[in-house]
């Protein structure tokens, strides 16, 4: 969303202040750095219509991440934001993962080493204000370390927008203390924080559905969509599942890593051919995008849009269920030990995990593979016949 003038809260706008030059000198830089970023808006759209070449999606989303890099840094030093400067521009988002769709909003933090608060106004006015008045959308706040980090800890979606972070420009070691602090924070207070994390996963599947069962899905909040994906990394930096992309689960339909590709190239394209920052794959467009995408039509699409979101499904069930076990119990469940339920010959369900019984041998049972592939099978659709009976989804 595009945010109202404010550059800084709490502080009035000022002119950037040059070390060493004249009151006169520092009002017509203030003024040269606020002018309206067009040749951005204009390289942008230049990559979007295709007038210097077409690229496909991963490449349109480079040139855009390239793009977007260079003018802030170049922004940067032009107004003083320099490795000593006591101020650093952090992108989370789409720009922080490298993952920048053609209409995605930018989302930026300007964070600053508790700077006078005239100072800060006059840097983020210089920073706010060309991209505002390019029509650009943009997302943004202004913090010292301390304060992202209380809000990245009052708040579950700030503090997993935090943990995908990247330095742009300025100070890095004050981009590091931020990184490195909302990283560690997240690790150490997510048993606290993993039930409620739990709910409002579920709370986003109810509200927009599950991708693999919609006629227009949800490409980005819906079950088995990118915001999954993204839950499996914020669970494998609390160092509670595999490290994404995992090599040693096995999904009976692909690769965590294909499928997101998959999302994120279908996203692409659904920017690019609605010319808008939609994240609702509406069937008008589909057509198009298989085309673009060279899959086929839109029937072809949204199988493969199916497949993909049935194998993030799969990685988010195995990373929660994983990461429930791993955390300590609490109350009466730490008493109890869980009960260890027979499904077949050498095959045992624990804790919501198909595992081998103690004196399984799988070099000498053929079959003992088979059986598990079965009870998984069986186990899993049980438990997805139950989530849907709880959450009412509709499906079949």
């Amino acid at each position: 969303m595009k945010k109202s003038p404010d550059p800084a809260a709490g502080a009035s706008a000022g002119e950037v202040p040059a070390a060493g030059s004249s009151a006169a000198s520092s009002k017509a830089a203030g003024r040269a750095s606020t002018r309206p970023a067009n040749d951005l808006s204009t390289a942008v759209r230049q990559l979007l219509n295709g007038s210097l070449r077409q690229l496909d999606s991963a490449g349109l989303r480079d040139a855009l991440r390239d793009l977007y890099e260079f003018w802030l840094t170049t922004k940067a030093a032009e107004i003083g934001v320099t490795s000593t400067s006591g101020f650093a521009i952090v992108a989370t988002g789409g720009l922080g993962r490298g993952e920048l769709a053609p209409y995605s909003d930018l989302d930026l933090t300007l964070v600053h080493d508790d700077m006078p608060a005239d100072v800060v106004a006059g840097v983020a006015e210089s920073l706010w204000y060309p991209l505002w008045d390019a029509n650009i959308r943009l997302d943004h706040s202004v913090r010292t370390v301390p304060e992202a980090l209380t809000v990245a800890n009052e708040d579950i979606s700030a503090g997993l927008a935090m943990l995908e972070a990247r330095h742009i420009a300025g100070d890095a070691e004050l981009s590091g203390l931020l990184i490195g602090g909302a990283r560690r924070q997240w690790r150490t207070g997510i048993a606290s924080r993993f039930d409620a994390l739990v709910a409002e996963t579920e709370a986003r599947w109810q509200r927009s559905g599950q991708i693999a069962h919609r006629a227009e899905p949800d490409l980005k909040s819906g079950r088995g969509g990118l915001r999954d994906v993204q839950l499996l990394n914020a669970l494998a930096i609390a160092q509670l599942a595999d490290v994404y992309p995992s090599q040693s689960l096995a999904s009976p339909t692909g690769s965590l890593g294909g499928a997101h590709l998959a999302l994120l190239n279908v996203r692409t394209e659904l920017h690019r051919v609605s010319a808008r920052g939609r994240d609702q794959l509406l069937a008008q467009f589909a057509d198009e995008i298989g085309a673009a995408l060279r899959i086929g039509d839109r029937f072809d699409l949204a199988r493969v849009l199916s497949d993909a979101a049935r194998t993030i499904s799969y990685y988010v069930d195995a990373g929660l269920r994983t990461a429930g076990n791993a955390l300590p119990r609490k109350g009466l469940s730490a008493l109890r030990r869980p009960a260890r339920r027979p499904l077949d010959e050498g095959v045992l369900e624990f804790n919501g995990e198909v595992i081998l019984a103690r004196d399984a041998r799988p070099e000498r049972d053929p079959g003992l593979i088979l059986r598990v592939a079965s009870a998984s099978a069986t186990t899993c659709r049980a438990r997805c016949s139950r989530r849907w009976a709880s959450t009412g989804c509709g499906a079949r």
